[in-house]
């Protein structure tokens, strides 16, 4: 059975290069879909937060300036601790 011409060294790298080419924007591709599923995942986190921290203040009849209020207070004592 008869094969094709076969190819020159030059056609070979040409075809190798095409391959990498598409592999690569293969891999660039699933590197920006992973991106958006981490930060989808970070905000679906930081709602969670956002929430027990909410509870929380209910739970415990407490109001944002009353949070604020401590957060502020509790800064200082962080900041001579260091």
């Amino acid at each position: 059975m008869p094969r094709g011409a076969r190819k020159s060294p030059k056609e070979k790298l040409q075809l190798k290069l095409e391959e990498v080419v598409q592999a690569i924007e293969q891999y660039e591709q699933a590197v920006l879909t992973l991106k958006g599923q981490k930060k989808e995942i970070e905000e679906e986190l930081a709602q969670l937060e956002l929430r027990e921290v909410l509870e929380l203040m209910k739970e415990k009849e407490l109001s944002t300036e009353e949070l604020r209020d401590m957060i502020l207070d509790y800064q200082p004592q962080l900041e001579q601790g260091a």
